[in-house]
């Protein structure tokens, strides 16, 4: 597993992950008054040269890819399917790990080689949204990489104004905290930024896992180690 520099996007193995890209937040914005262009096109080109400098064959998406809850807007009809399509020309497979943003989305995707499920394991990863709790099987993998938060880092700068940054937030399960499964294999928690650098970001963890999370460490998209 690997993060990327200066990129909401890290590696493992053959695959690429990102997660919450909420195509459609920038109609949301529009409707607020801010003119905002279209965000599928930038997506698809970040796509594409993180496709090229990894060498990666696979994507995986750990879940809302569109934003509007509970159906998609005329917009997001017209632009997920054009996305599915053009970032199926760089890969042989992508995995959408559905989210709470996702209703209907399986009528929005035409690609065969998208698959849609509600978790992804693989070797000793389990990917999920984050915004349900993991399976028994899932919770038996030493590692576990989850979206949905958002997670960001608060930094005051010299004139005392806090800012917030996304970064990448690692943790480890308590156990003790999940009576809910019988066996618990998880060691470490990865909790992945949000590709759409428009959307906020949460100081805080949510979702039915948040309260087992205990935070060990937090690097920036810089890859700067704040914790």
């Amino acid at each position: 597993m690997k993060f990327i520099e200066n990129e909401r996007a890290f590696v493992v193995n053959d695959f690429l992950v990102i997660a919450d890209l909420h195509i459609g937040y920038e109609k949301t914005l529009e409707d607020k008054g801010y003119n905002i262009p279209s965000m599928r096109k930038d997506f698809v080109k970040r796509i594409k040269n993180l496709q090229k400098t990894t060498s990666s064959s696979k994507l995986i998406i750990l879940g809302d890819i569109k934003h509007n809850v509970p159906v998609a807007t005329r917009n997001e009809k017209y632009e997920l399917p054009n996305f599915f399509r053009e970032i199926s020309k760089f890969f042989e497979d992508i995995i959408v790990i559905k989210g709470n943003h996702d209703g209907n989305i399986e009528k929005m995707v035409h690609e065969e080689k998208v698959k849609i499920v509600p978790e992804y394991i693989y070797k000793d990863f389990t990917f999920t949204h984050g915004h349900r709790y993991p399976s028994e099987k899932a919770m038996q993998s030493k590692i576990i990489i989850m979206g949905h938060i958002h997670p960001t880092y608060k930094i005051k700068d010299s004139s005392g104004i806090k800012h917030n940054y996304a970064c990448w937030t690692i943790g480890k399960i308590n156990r003790k905290k999940l009576d809910r499964y019988k066996k618990i294999k998880c060691e470490k928690v990865v909790i992945v930024p949000s590709f759409n650098q428009l959307t906020t970001g949460y100081k805080g963890l949510s979702g039915p896992l948040a309260k087992a999370i205990k935070r060990e460490e937090i690097y920036l998209i810089d890859l700067t180690k704040v914790m």
